[in-house]
């Protein structure tokens, strides 16, 4: 099979998810034991995947990767926001960070005129995940969550 037909991006990123699996459960050592069961699944799954994602791929198991379609200026949008929320997570704590986040996801991801009803429930919808996903880790599972 030829070069051609791997997914050298494919595997290169695969491989990146994999080592930061193998980081997230490392880093896992200094929470509780209740607390460090999402990050070491997750971490896990993401090591594993990864993994047989890139060997099958460099045995020439995978297929023709299609080009991508749709808005590049989107794309770099949605990677610059989540980079703010990694490096705004310390200054601004879980709920600041995440509250910007995740509008900026929204407003990015929304393609549609935005009215007052659309505002309101995905406003409350998204506010509503926030809550949850703080009460789980922080007071369920004890995640030392920043700020």
């Amino acid at each position: 099979m030829t070069d051609k037909k791997r997914d050298i991006a494919g595997i290169a990123a695969a491989l990146l998810l994999a080592l930061m699996g193998a980081l997230s459960i490392w880093a896992s050592g200094e929470f509780s034991d209740l607390g460090a069961v999402f990050p070491r699944t997750v971490g896990g799954l993401m090591l594993l995947l990864g993994l047989l994602y890139s060997v099958l791929s460099a045995m020439g198991r995978g297929q023709v990767v299609a080009p991508l379609e749709g808005s590049l200026p989107r794309r770099m949008a949605l990677v610059i926001t989540m980079l703010f929320w990694v490096f705004t997570l310390g200054p601004l704590g879980f709920l600041g960070s995440s509250a910007l986040s995740m509008g900026a996801l929204l407003w990015i991801a929304n393609y549609d005129r935005w009215h007052l009803r659309s505002l309101l429930v995905y406003g409350g919808s998204t506010a509503t995940l926030l809550l949850i996903f703080y009460t789980l880790f922080k007071l369920v599972l004890g995640v030392p969550l920043p700020g």
